[in-house]
């Protein structure tokens, strides 16, 4: 069937953070990514807007910082969901024995 194949070619680490965190499942726009290179782009972006800060507003301010924020949570829930699964690997593997 045509579900099945579109759901496992979803079924992604990405594909399960988003759907946490954002309530849908959003189409994964990228491959994996390297975690540390995002959080660091998130940073310098929200780094390079409060340092013009007496040029900005406040709700600009204020959505720097939560796109940095929407940023973290991503990259943190898409570990947690991997150090979880490693951790369920190692126990399967432990059960077999």
């Amino acid at each position: 069937m045509d579900i099945t194949k579109e759901i496992l070619r979803r079924a992604t680490i990405d594909g399960i953070t988003e759907y946490l965190l954002y309530g849908s499942a959003i189409e994964a726009k990228r491959t994996e990514r390297d975690y540390n290179k995002k959080l660091e782009e998130s940073y310098s972006k929200n780094e390079d807007v409060l340092s013009e800060h007496e040029k900005k507003t406040v709700s600009e301010l204020i959505d720097s910082a939560n796109e940095m924020a929407s940023d973290v949570s991503e990259v943190y829930t898409a570990l947690g969901l991997r150090a979880g699964m490693k951790i369920m690997q190692e126990l399967l593997k432990s059960i077999e024995k």
